[in-house]
């Protein structure tokens, strides 16, 4: 797991802010910032609070406790899941239908990629036979 001064790093750039930038919106200097990406210094708890509320992340993910970001937040809170809702209630029952299978598919396929570890090629013919349409 990552450090909390490399978790600070990634999260800045990741929302595009400077490091006075952020320093700012805390309410100090730049150099606190620096201070903090080197780990030379750590925060007061009062400060982790503020930084994990800029980055929308929980304290352990901040401090490198966890690899989740969000781990009480809703699939209903998501903006994919609220795009996918607004997708499917545009659909007709039957379309809904297949739209289920699909995914029942895609949630197969993704447990059977994830069991063997080497992929096996997917061969349409054994041999170099030439088939014309007629």
């Amino acid at each position: 797991m990552q450090e909390f001064k490399t978790r600070l790093k990634i999260l800045r750039k990741e929302k595009k802010l400077t490091q006075i930038k952020l320093g700012e919106m805390l309410n100090y200097g730049y150099t606190a910032i620096a201070n903090y990406e080197s780990g030379r210094n750590q925060p007061a708890i009062a400060d982790l609070k503020k930084i994990a509320s800029i980055f929308d992340v929980s304290l352990d993910y901040l401090l490198g406790v966890t690899n989740v970001r969000r781990p009480y937040a809703t699939d209903e809170d998501s903006e994919d899941f609220q795009h996918f809702q607004s997708y499917y209630t545009q659909l007709n029952p039957n379309s809904r239908q297949l739209a289920l299978l699909f995914m029942e598919f895609l949630i197969n396929k993704q447990q059977n990629d994830n069991e063997s570890s080497e992929s096996t090629p997917l061969y349409v013919a054994q041999s170099e036979t030439e088939y014309k349409l007629n």
